[in-house]
């Protein structure tokens, strides 16, 4: 998972040599970078980006949940993206291509204007951004490598802490008990806010998360590293009752589960 916070693995790399499209070099995803300003329901954005032809290639679809979270800058907001790369993006609802599993006439969003992804009726209408995969990953014969007390993420590359503490802390304490965390031998540290929405299982009920890996995950807010626009005013949690992301004040209280990069 890309990072745009100076300091993490994996930070936003981006070509654009290319007229008309943007290479991620960390997911091997290649985006639309120009869009056409029309809004879609869900349906019809899934075929617009199926019929779509550009820079030589017609294999263009509509990207997952987390794919489109792939290129989130939540380090900035309006639009909370790399406004280089993609230049002229709206403060806008863009749609995904992840059904809600709870409800089959509503799909996943990510709002650009702020940065967090939601669910809302596919009957709607908003903004499109295709992607391709230009360098395939295959894919690891399963999610996760299970160990007493820690998880890795085959996909991502991360690991992480599988029980939680029962207590909630605020932003900086969640920040100093993972800092000091003795687990595995590892540094560990609070993910961002991209990579803890990667823990996100768009099947399950509530808590959304796979459950093996991660037994008894309360349904609650977790924090993440991320600010809110940057600014040490406010930072992003997760949300796992449904998924979703949310920023406040880092007074409040909330979950915490440490990741590192290490396996």
């Amino acid at each position: 998972m890309p990072n745009a916070t100076l300091g993490l693995p994996n930070h936003q790399s981006f070509d654009t040599q290319t007229v008309g499209v943007v290479l991620d070099r960390v997911t091997g995803l290649m985006w639309q970078r120009d869009l056409d300003g029309k809004l879609s329901t869900f349906a019809d954005a899934r075929q617009r980006c199926g019929a779509l032809t550009l820079a030589g290639y017609d294999d263009w679809r509509l990207p997952s949940r987390i794919e489109l979270v792939s290129i989130l800058d939540v380090t900035r907001t309006q639009p909370a993206i790399n406004v280089t790369a993609f230049p002229a993006t709206p403060n806008d609802w863009f749609w995904t291509a992840s059904v809600a599993a709870d409800n089959p006439d509503a799909a996943w969003y990510v709002y650009f204007y702020f940065g967090y992804p939601k669910t809302d009726l596919a009957s709607n209408q908003f903004s499109v951004r295709c992607v391709r995969t230009a360098t395939p990953h295959p894919a690891p014969p399963t999610r996760y490598d299970i160990q007493p007390d820690t998880a890795r993420d085959l996909g991502t590359g991360l690991t992480w802490q599988r029980a939680v503490p029962d207590q909630t802390f605020a932003f900086d304490a969640a920040r100093s008990y993972c800092g000091k965390l003795d687990l595995a031998g590892k540094p560990w540290r609070v993910p961002s806010l991209a990579e803890l929405l990667t823990l996100i299982d768009e099947r399950a009920a509530a808590p959304m998360i796979d459950s093996t890996a991660f037994p008894n995950t309360p349904s609650e807010a977790f924090w993440s590293s991320s600010y809110f626009g940057g600014s040490a005013g406010m930072a992003w949690q997760v949300y796992f009752d449904h998924g979703n992301g949310l920023y406040g004040l880092p007074t409040a209280t909330f979950r915490v589960r440490c990741v590192t990069a290490l396996p």
